[in-house]
């Protein structure tokens, strides 16, 4: 968990100092979009999405319960972190 924190707060800094090189940081903080870090995020909502739809698949009976669905699940999470 603490080297997956780390990843992700690595790549907002990277953002916020990319911005700053490119003198594109706001200097009012409370103005910045929060756009900026949509490939940070998009990753983890598109993850939590599809493992919300795989339970609920589970819950109404629809999870095929082989070992490759699990498998799956195993390979997407580990892409994100």
């Amino acid at each position: 968990m603490k080297q997956t924190k780390l990843k992700y707060t690595e790549q907002i800094k990277d953002i916020l100092v990319a911005m700053a090189m490119d003198d594109t940081l706001p200097l009012d903080m409370t103005t910045l979009d929060s756009s900026v870090f949509d490939k940070v995020v998009e990753p983890l909502i598109s993850t939590l999405n599809t493992l919300r739809e795989d339970a609920e698949m589970a819950l109404n009976g629809q999870w095929d319960r082989t070992d490759g669905g699990f498998k799956a699940q195993i390979i997407l999470i580990d892409s994100v972190l």
